[in-house]
This record gives structure tokens, sequence and C-alpha cells, in this order.
């Protein structure tokens, strides 16, 4: 028979026919439940079947009766899917709202519309005049009808937002939109036409107008908001690419700050960061609100100059109706105030003369002069004849000022505007139901002086000009008619609007800088320290194994500052630095219970390990409770079972006493080293037993195998080391030990190695208990490891590891026997890895002179992270990684091609009943060795028992007993 043509056992674990998923089943793997380790598969390789009868057959084979299993929970089928599951139309409203909320072409064209609706109406005062309302007013309703459907997908998109902060800022800050429409803004801040005894009537208006600029202000939360928005999104982009945090040294130009890339906000800093930019907002819109209330107006101190000069020609009107002589005091008075405003000097942006001033240097000046009352024209048209100024007059005041002669220069006026001064006053108005009959010197266009022509007052905006009247008249004269000005406050309001607008920039710089500033010491000392505890946290629930990487990662950072302190501390600078510092600084409380979770979270991995993960991720997912349920349910799991035993265990621990424990870690090292280096997981140390697990859950074909020739690696690595450990190399001469052992004094493992299915989970109750895996393939692999007694190897593997790896793997192993092991009624076929491990010399290697501390721990599991890495590339060959290693191949130099031929005529001689051949090869290769071969000798030992003639009933298989192992053991003592 073929050595590489073996007979193919089907798996021994229970078919997903027979049970329900094993997260819900418990094997126990005892001899009662022979049914759970054997219903599978058939020893003639055939599917098994499942008979209406409730027995499972195999082929011709008589149906064997299926006991009833306790532990099995039959699930209720599951309801059908029915159309009312379906997402109701609601949700997807909601979904759709998100989704738009979150968009960032909404979130873009959003900040576009809120800039020009924080800047919209002071461009529109700035740059255009009245015609152009319209236009603006019409985007003031868009702005209103996007913030409106904005704050609606809010509403509906976001579960925190309505009836939130932000939900009633944006509320306020629409609404006052309302304020940028034209007729609004008239209406509610406008100045009234009424009657002149409410004397406050203007100072009113001021106020309002000042109010109606403050609560706008209010709409920079949306700058704010946004930027908050823009903020998050710029974190999210931020590359998730890092520099490998392990390194050979600790380099300044290595050093990696701990990225503070959270891509989940953590609900507390969610919170605080909401306060902080809240509270921030409302002191300094609070400020920018009260602040100018407080003041006293400057215009308040003092009535102003053109209420003086209406009083002033009221007063000459009066005197040259009672004596016509002094008619010429009305005329100057009114030419006085007219060119006391001079209009024109305003244009032209300076005096005519640098003397003492000029009304250039005022944003108010004279444009419109008439009478106006509540009757109808016909009324007026009489009084405005008499109040009409002398042509020649007003010729003659405008020749005299060409030239200046007083410290404040009244300039000129155009040809243009005097000629209609020197008019009638013929201009007629209607302001607010209030007839108005005079003159505007802006009526007619001029060049270079005069663009937009203004005939009436209301062709202005309502804050574009300011009103005077006298009011030393009464209420009866007041109704008849009465003197009234027109100044025109454009250069006023277009300052104001550029001013405005720089006001609105530094305001939203000033709210980003203050929520950054309140902000940023909290971040450093609460929220960065807690977001990163809680994505750690995270981190372990997902995968506690990740515990060992992040302490590793952390700690590489406290070596990085350490070195980089003591640089700092050797240069000129150090002293200085240190006396600034006040010494050593004290850790705060979130540093050392972040450096505390990771050390709970590294022990967690340590006491658990792989089999324990399940555990604590179940446990530390439930984040609403503080219980612990720790009874978590099973799983199945694919894996490689591995058994290693310390040979002479008893002895040792009756010899060293109190020093075993020593002991046993000696080689917990090398075996967990090893064990960890070929991306195995060491699972549970029972005193001289190790089980170790090899997972092959959601590997590919190729990791696989891969995973299954790295389990061979591991054994034969740990052989190795463990016969050239210096350290261990010392007990060889322990008095107590050579005494009992005589010539067996050394340190050595056997190895069994077995693939199956195993049910991953906690053991035990509530008090105590312990992770590990149930299986009969577990009890199978510890029958593979006892096995090594009976064939007198170190290393035994069976069938199924075997059919996981390559060829050129198995071409390494010897086929020794085919049994049939206690908890599988399959036959299995045994492969010994031969290996010498005599034939290696102690490393003569002086004990390096370091205190063994965390630096060097922290180095050593480097060294093995990076060759674990190495071998699990695609280029690395596992078989030739073994078969190139100078210690195997000293190992493997006494077992020739043609020992190894004789064994394998011999064994096949053996299987096929051939005995009497079979017992001359195998007697050969029995002493071919400088030992005895282990298992020539104990295939010898089963065919002595028979007289070396093959039972009748001979397959080639027998079963792998006790009594096999006790003859063994009787032999070697």
């Amino acid at each position: 028979m073929d050595m590489q043509k073996q007979s193919s056992p089907h798996e021994a674990w229970p078919s997903k026919e027979v049970v329900e998923p094993v997260s819900e089943t418990i094997a126990t793997g005892t001899e009662s439940e022979p049914s759970l380790r054997a219903s599978a598969s058939s020893i003639g390789g055939r599917k098994p079947s499942i008979s209406s009868a409730g027995t499972i057959s195999s082929g011709g084979s008589p149906s064997v009766p299926i006991p009833p299993n306790p532990h099995v929970v039959h699930r209720k089928p599951r309801k059908p899917f029915k159309a009312t599951d379906k997402m109701s139309t609601w949700s997807k409203v909601k979904r759709i709202c998100s989704r738009i909320a979150e968009n960032k072409i909404f979130v873009l064209f959003g900040t576009l519309i809120t800039v020009y609706a924080l800047t919209g109406d002071d461009i529109k005062m700035s740059l255009t005049n009245k015609p152009a309302d319209p236009v603006f007013d019409g985007m003031v309703f868009f702005c209103i009808f996007f913030f409106s459907a904005e704050i609606v997908i809010g509403c509906l998109g976001k579960s925190d937002y309505f009836m939130g902060f932000f939900f009633i800022l944006d509320v306020i800050s629409t609404f006052t939109l309302l304020m940028d429409l034209s007729q609004v803004a008239e209406a509610l801040f406008g100045s009234s036409e009424a009657d002149p005894s409410k004397a406050r009537s203007s100072r009113t208006a001021r106020i309002g107008a000042k109010m109606g600029r403050l609560v706008r202000v209010l709409r920079l939360i949306r700058i704010v908001k946004l930027f908050k928005v823009a903020s998050n999104v710029k974190n999210d982009q931020k590359s998730g690419h890092k520099k490998p945090v392990l390194a050979d040294d600790f380099d300044d130009d290595d050093q990696d700050e701990e990225e503070d890339d959270i891509s989940k906000e953590s609900v507390v800093g969610k919170k605080l960061s909401d306060k902080m930019t809240q509270r921030t907002i409302i002191l300094v819109l609070s400020m920018l609100l009260v602040i100018p209330l407080l003041k006293v107006d400057e215009t308040e101190q003092l009535p102003g100059s053109g209420n003086y000069a209406a009083e002033t020609v009221l007063e000459a009107y009066r005197r040259s109706t009672i004596d016509p002589s002094v008619r010429s005091d009305y005329d100057n008075a009114v030419l006085t105030m007219v060119y006391y405003h001079n209009w024109f000097n305003r244009r032209a942006g300076k005096c005519p003369v640098d003397t003492g001033g000029c009304s250039a240097e005022f944003f108010g000046n004279l444009f419109w002069i008439g009478i106006a009352g509540e009757g109808s024209m016909n009324h007026l048209r009489p009084t405005a004849l008499s109040t009409a100024l002398n042509a020649s007059e007003v010729r003659k005041w405008n020749e005299a000022h060409s030239d200046p002669k007083f410290l404040y220069n009244f300039g000129t006026l155009p040809h243009e505007a005097v000629e209609t001064l020197a008019g009638h006053w013929e201009q007629e108005c209607d302001m607010k139901g209030h007839r108005h009959l005079g003159v505007s010197l802006l009526s007619k266009p001029i060049s270079d002086k005069v663009d937009f022509v203004v005939g009436c007052p209301s062709e202005l905006r309502f804050n574009e000009v300011e009103r005077f009247t006298p009011r030393l008249m009464t209420s009866k004269e007041y109704e008849d008619w009465y003197f009234v000005f027109y100044s025109d406050q454009r250069p006023l309001t277009r300052t104001e609007a550029v001013m405005s607008m720089a006001t609105t920039a530094f305001i939203c710089v000033i709210l980003c800088i203050a929520s950054i500033f309140f902000t940023s010491t909290a971040n450093s000392l609460v929220l960065g320290p807690v977001e990163k505890m809680v994505k750690k946290v995270e981190t372990i629930r997902d995968n506690p194994l990740a515990a060992m990487k992040m302490a590793d990662d952390e700690f590489k950072r406290e070596e990085i500052a350490k070195k980089i302190k003591k640089k700092n501390a050797e240069s000129s600078c150090g002293d200085l630095r240190k006396l600034c510092s006040g010494g050593e600084s004290e850790l705060m409380e979130t540093v050392i219970l972040e450096k505390t979770i990771i050390k709970l979270g590294s022990l967690l991995a340590l006491g658990f390990g792989e089999a324990g993960a399940n555990i604590v991720s179940s446990n530390m997912s439930g984040s609403s409770s503080a219980g612990v349920n720790a009874m978590v349910a099973g799983r199945r799991v694919d894996c490689i079972v591995g058994i290693a035993r310390i040979l002479n265990f008893s002895t040792a621990t009756e010899v060293l006493q109190g020093k075993v424990m020593t002991f046993v870690n000696q080689i917990a090292e090398i075996v967990h080293g090893n064990v960890d280096e070929c991306r195995g997981a060491v699972n549970k140390n029972d005193g001289n037993t190790f089980l170790i697990v090899w997972r092959t859950a959601g590997l590919t074909q190729e990791e696989i195998l891969k995973t299954g020739e790295l389990s061979i690696l591991a054994f034969a690595m740990v052989s190795a080391h463990i016969q050239r450990s210096p350290l261990l190399a010392t007990y060889r001469t322990h008095p107590g030990l050579q005494q009992r052992l005589k010539e067996r004094c050394f340190v050595a493992l056997s190895f069994g190695l077995h693939y199956g299915w195993a049910i991953e989970g906690a053991v035990g109750s509530e008090f105590k208990i312990d992770a590990s895996y149930i299986s009969p393939n577990v009890s199978i692999a510890a029958s593979v490891e006892l096995a090594t007694k009976i064939y007198g190897v170190s290393i035994l593997v069976s069938q199924t590891v075997m059919e996981l790896c390559s060829k050129k793997m198995t071409n390494l192993l010897r086929l020794v026997d085919k049994v049939v092991i206690k908890g599988s009624q399959i036959p299995l076929e045994l492969f010994c890895l031969d290996l010498d491990c005599k034939s290696l010399q102690v490393d003569d290697l002086e004990r390096l002179k370091i205190n063994w501390n965390s630096f060097y721990r922290f180095k050593s599991r480097h060294f093995n992270e990076v060759e674990k890495n190495r071998l699990w590339t695609e280029e690395a060959s596992i078989v030739d990684v073994l078969a190139n290693s100078k210690d195997f191949q000293n190992m493997r130099q006494e077992y020739s091609a043609h020992f190894m031929e004789n064994f394998k005529m011999g064994y096949q001689n053996y299987s096929q009943g051939e005995w009497r051949v079979a017992h001359t090869k195998l007697t050969k290769t029995h002493q071919m060795l400088r030992e005895e071969d282990g298992p020539s000798k104990a295939l010898l030992r089963i065919m002595a028992a028979h007289n070396f003639e093959a039972p009748p009933e001979w397959r080639g298989v027998h079963p792998l007993g006790q009594s096999d192992a006790t003859a063994a053991l009787n032999d070697a003592l």
C-alpha cells in the first residue's frame, strides 16, 4: 500500500442534519454519548443517512438507533417573511431626510445660502438703491424657504434635533430673516409722519433699527453649526494610514503620537462638546445684544444741527410774513441750512479748501426742502409760492461762497442744482399720507455728481433718509402745514453695511475661536482621554486579544517619551526647562485610568486566551447593565488540537517541590513563544499538559493548509529549543533527578495533533469558570499524545491533520500505524515526525547580563510578531523553513532513506497481513538506528502477541487500548 494514498476518514463530529447548531448544544465528549462522536460517518467511508425511524445507516450496514439527547434544543420553525415586515413609509421618509441632512452637497449649498443670508442685506444697502429691493426680497423668500425645509429635514432626519438647542436657534434665526424684507423692515423700524408731538419718534426709530441689526446676529449660529459639521467631515476624511508601532529600536524620527482617529464620537464627548458650544454661543451673543443697549447714544446728548436749522427757518419765515422787509433773513436761513449740509461736498469726498471743515466730513447731507401737510395739494400750493426762495438771492449766495471766508467751508452747488433751488417748489410727493411740495437737489442728473435721480424722499429706502421738521409750533399749525427737510443718509447706511459685513466676519471668527478655546482644555484633559479610553474599551470588546498589541503600542509611546525627556534633560536648556516646569509633573487620573484599562484588557487576554474571547466580548457588549453573565453559550469551531506533555513530571514534582513552578514556567515560555510564532494559541496549562489550538474558522483553503503545517513546525521547534536551552540543561545535573531518572535525566516533551470540531466556551459556574474546548476530538488528541509512549516517538500526528498539509510536508512524516482510538469509531492513520533530539548540543552561550524587564519582553514579543508575519506570507514555505533548519537537519541525520524504505516495506506487509515478512523487515529497522526504533518495536510487540500470525479478521486496523501503553511503559522501565 502506498503511503501517500491513504483512506480519508470522514469528520468525527455530529452532522448538521442530526442536531441543532452547536451554540445551543452541549457536547460533553464522554462515553455516554457515542452518537455525538461517531454519527457523522462510517468506517466504510460512505456518508451516513438518517432513516425515517430515527436511525443512522451507512450503505448496507444495519441501522443504528439514535439515542435521545437531552442537550439538543429543537427550535421552532421561523415564521415566513410577510409583507407587513417591510419598512413603513414614515421610516423611509426619515431615512431619506437623514441622508439629505448628511449629504455634503446639501451642507455646502446650505453654507452658501447661510453666508448670503448673513450678508445679503448689507450687500443690498452698500451696492444698490431702492429699485433693486424686489430682487433681494425674492432672495430672502428663497432663504426662508430653504432654511424652513432644512429645519423640517433636521427634525425628521436627526433624532436629537427637534426642540433642541440648535433647533430653537435655527427657528429664531430663520424668523429674523423676515426683517430683511423691505416692507416688513419699513413697517417695524421706519419713522412715522404722524403727529410731531411724539417727540421721541425719531429716537425710537433709531433704537428699532439698532435692535434689528442686533437680532440678526442670531443667524451667526448657523455658521457655528456648519463649522462644526465641517470639522467632523474633516476628521472623517483623515488618512487612516499609520506607521507600524513596533520597531526594532526607539528612534526620535519614529515617534508616532497616538492618533485621535475616532470615527464615532462618544456620547459623553458629544454631550460635553455640545454644551460647551452652546454656552459659548449664548455668552457671545448675549454680549453682542446687551452691551449696545447699555450705551448712551451720542446723538441724544444735544439736538442736531438739522433740527436747530429747521427751527431757525420757521422763525425767519414768521418774521418775514409780519415784516416783508426782512424777507432776505428767511432766504438766508434756508440757504444757510442747505449749504451747511451741502450734499455735493460729500459727493466730492473732500472739502473745496482745507480750512476748518465742511459737510464732506459728515455722512448725512440735505437734498430735499419743502413744506408738508395733511391737506390737499391745492391747499399747499399758495403757501409753497410764498416759501419759495428768491432766485437772485440763491445765485448771489452761491457766488459769494465760491471763495471761502469762514473756517467752516460751505462750498458751492452745481449750476443745475442752483437753478433747481432758485425755482418754484413744485415737486409733489406723498409720504405716508402727508402731501409734500418742495424741490430736490437730486431731481436732475448731473455729470460726475448725480447718477441716481431722486425726486422724492420716498424714492430712497426708509433708513437712507432722515427728516427734520420744526417743533416750535402748535398741533393746529402742524396740521395746516409745516416746513420739512430731508437728509440723504446713503453714505452712512453704506458705510454701516460694509462695517456690518466686517463685524459679521469678525463675530464668526470670535465664535469659532471662543468655542475652540473653551473646549480645547476640556478636550485635552477630559474628552481626549475619555475618547481614547472608550475606543480602547470598544477594541477590547470587539477583539479581547487585541489588548496585548494595545499594551505594546502604549509601552512604545512611553519609551519614546522617556527617551525624548532624557535627551532634553541632557541638553543645555534642560535645567531651564526643569526650572520653568516646576519639576516632575504628576500623572493625571485620566492617564492612570487609561493605562489601567490597558492592563486589565491584557490580563483578560492572558487569563481567558482565545477560547475566552467570546465570553469577554459578549459581556462587554451589554453596556446597559453591570451584570456579568459568564456562562455564555458555547460555539462550535473547527480547529487543530494539540497536546504537549512534560515527560517524567511526577518525578520532577516530587524532587523539585516548590521550584517545580519555576520549572514549568521555564518550559511554558518556550512552548508559548514557539506556538505563538506559528499562529497558535495555548488554551490551558494543566500541570504537565498544555492544550494548544490552531483555529481554522474563516480561513481560505491555502491558509488552512499553512495552519496545518505551522502546527507541525511549532512542535518541531519546541522540541529543538527544549533540547538546546542552557537553562533547562541545568536540570540534567540535578542530584535528585539523576538519582531517580538515571539516563533519562533530561527535559523532554511529547506531542499529539488532531483536527476536528470543538465547542469553545465557558466551563464551570458563576463562581469560577475556565475558557476551554470540549469535544471528542480533544480526547482523541490526548489519546494521540499518549500513543507516543506506545510508539516511542515524541511527535504523533493524526491523519486528519495530514490531510490538511501539502504532499511535501507529508513526505517528511512516517506512517506508523492505523488504529481506532477510543471516542471515535473511525480508524485513523498515525504519523510520526522522526526527530533525534539528543543529537542537538546545548547552546554554549553566556547568559545575557541584562535585567529581564518590560523593555526586553517587549522586544521579544516584537521579534515573535515579525517572525509570525513572515511565516504567514504567501512567499513563505513552511516545509522549506522546516527542512532548511539546521536543528531539523541535525535531528534527521540518523533517519536515512534506506531506513525509511525498509520500514515502509515492513509496515505495508504488516498492514496487508503478511506478518512473517513484516517481522523480518521491522526487526531490521528496529536495530538500524543508534537507539531502538520505537514504531518498529511497537509493531513487533503487536504481532508478537499473535505469534506473528495475522488474525483472520485482520484489516490493517486495531484498537488503540490502555494495554498497549502499559506494555510500552513496562518495556521502557
